[in-house]
């Protein structure tokens, strides 16, 4: 008997300070979202092309070395 008036106690403890909570409105959470979501496809975006710049770069690199070798 003991245990379930703890546990009562706990959730109705539970529920006041879920109360006390300033909870985010609607359109709060939606501006939010968009701004995030914004975000990661722009550096997605970025860092794919910088990884495309360093992959053809390199491989230009690579290209050239292996043709001096070949001509030497």
């Amino acid at each position: 008997m003991e245990k379930i008036v703890f546990i009562i106690n706990c959730s109705k403890n539970i529920k006041k300070e879920l109360n006390k909570i300033k909870w985010l409105c609607f359109t709060q959470i939606m501006k939010e979202t968009i701004a995030v979501l914004l975000a990661t496809i722009f550096f997605t975006l970025f860092l794919s092309g910088v990884n495309l710049l360093l992959q053809q770069f390199f491989c230009s690199i690579i290209v050239n070395m292996v043709l001096f070798l070949i001509d030497n």
